[in-house]
């Protein structure tokens, strides 16, 4: 009966032990998307999408285009000074290194959101797609809040 008893035991801890061992961690992302966030706009207007974006692989990434519901179009833009003057200048590819993470905020990268299809509120959301070199699409519920 003791040896039954220890027997039954040992298999138990054995069954415990491999269960806890077995286990894997939920996989990293490729590319992930951080802290985005859209700016309040009127119907018909123009508003900014902002956020981090992170490249968790081991080769660099590109960003080809957005796309959105949301909006006529959504284009990746980058403010830049000349002159004294701040102008938007469209980029067709954004590079994200390997390990990397780019930042949009204002005043810099950003994605353009011309032409919105609805007014965009506190508390709204922007459905957008992010489109990379390799056919990967990560989608994105990004919140409408104010600056």
């Amino acid at each position: 009966m003791r040896h039954s008893l220890l027997v039954a035991v040992a298999s138990l801890a054995a069954a415990v032990l491999s269960a806890c061992t077995t286990r894997s961690l939920p996989p990293v992302p490729r590319v992930e998307v951080r802290q985005s966030w859209a700016r309040i706009a009127d119907s018909g207007a123009t508003s900014g999408a902002y956020m981090e974006i992170g490249n968790n692989d081991t080769v660099s990434i590109t960003l080809v285009g957005a796309s959105t519901p949301d909006a006529e179009a959504a284009e990746v833009h980058e403010t830049m000074q000349q002159d004294g003057t701040a102008h938007m200048m469209p980029r067709p590819e954004l590079r994200i290194p390997a390990g990397d993470v780019v930042k949009m905020a204002p005043g810099g990268l950003h994605v353009m959101l011309v032409d919105v299809r609805r007014a965009l509120a506190v508390g709204d959301s922007v459905r957008l797609t992010l489109r990379f070199s390799d056919s990967t699409d990560v989608v994105v519920a990004v919140p409408v809040r104010t600056p």
